[in-house]
């Protein structure tokens, strides 16, 4: 975690963010995966229990490393402390596949709650209300398909710490690559200097892409969020638990009462078919994270796509990419 970690931090720390670690919303989030639940099966195997914390962390000290506005800084720590447990998981219980809006909490309503952080803020003169539109702090957070801190370390992470396929030296070589340009509506966004390391980046997003809209991660997701809606129904948790207890706590409660969840812990084999199977099974669409990042030209910044044959292919790929219609655990019939 460490060295990944340290990737991300300049020599000029923003020491400012110290303070804040230790506040209850943040601890909160120390608990909670941030690969949604991944990290209780044998489906995957992630490198070390990552946190919507250190995410958060990280997206902080890169949005300080491209601003060096303590504010964006401060609002990028913040970001995800509306999160709960198994994360967008929780949007599946809300029927949310697309989207994966609907579990996150509004920031300000939790906030409220945590009076050393309301202090913090006010020793910083940052308002609270500005927490309510993020969008105001472009390096931070960008739609789709721009690339921002926040949606630059998720493509990051998934190759380093989850997938595996990237080694720590790929991710700095990208990582020192980014600088801020101005996009196609004279907005700041996150691009690239170069075309070849962009195109290295773009390699990591079919990486990222593709897994999201895997079978496996559908499954795994839409498994959790089944659980967690059948311990809701008999009364094990609430679903406000899912704010507020540990993570660890909520998966040892599931352990406890639901035989499926100990095979799920040790599954490792997924089933793809086009036949409708039996057993609890997945086949439904679900949101597409594509990322499409600017690069620097002689004619100023350009979309990937516009200038690079190489990247356009790949986006057709991904545009046109689907599993096969169905997904399921041959020891797991029902939950």
């Amino acid at each position: 975690m460490e060295e990944y970690l340290e990737l991300f931090i300049d020599k000029e720390k923003p020491i400012f963010l110290d303070k804040y670690n230790n506040c209850e919303s943040l601890k909160r989030i120390k608990s909670v995966s941030q690969f949604c639940g991944s990290d209780y099966t044998k489906l995957y195997n992630p490198r070390f229990f990552f946190t919507r914390f250190y995410h958060s962390l990280i997206v902080a000290n890169m949005t300080w490393h491209f601003t060096h506005n303590k504010e964006e800084t401060i609002m990028a720590m913040l970001h995800d402390c509306g999160t709960p447990c198994f994360a967008h998981c929780i949007d599946y219980v809300f029927g949310d596949y697309l989207n994966q809006e609907s579990s996150e909490k509004n920031i300000i309503d939790l906030i409220k709650k945590d009076d050393r952080l309301i202090g913090y803020l006010k020793e910083d003169n940052i308002d609270l209300v500005n927490l309510e539109d993020l969008s105001k702090y472009p390096i931070l957070e960008n739609k789709s398909p721009k690339l921002c801190t926040d949606r630059l370390d998720g493509v990051l992470h998934t190759c380093y710490i989850w997938l595996h396929t990237h080694s720590l030296n790929e991710i700095k070589e990208v990582y020192d690559n980014i600088i801020v340009l101005n996009n196609e509506n004279g907005k700041q966004e996150l691009g690239f200097k170069n075309q070849d390391i962009c195109e290295r980046f773009i390699q990591m997003v079919k990486i990222y892409t593709k897994e999201l809209q895997s079978n496996k991660n559908k499954y795994m997701m839409k498994y959790i969020s089944e659980i967690i809606k059948l311990a809701v129904k008999k009364y094990i948790i609430t679903l406000e638990d899912l704010y507020i207890k540990k993570e660890s706590d909520i998966v040892n409660i599931l352990n406890d009462n639901f035989s499926s969840w100990k095979i799920f812990n040790n599954t490792s084999n997924l089933i793809n078919t086009n036949k409708k199977p039996n057993n609890f099974y997945i086949s439904f669409a679900t949101k597409k994270r594509i990322v499409i990042p600017l690069i620097q030209t002689g004619n100023g910044p350009k979309r990937i796509i516009d200038v690079s044959p190489y990247a356009k292919k790949i986006y057709e790929e991904l545009e046109n990419y689907h599993d096969k219609k169905y997904a399921y655990v041959k020891s797991i019939k029902r939950i």
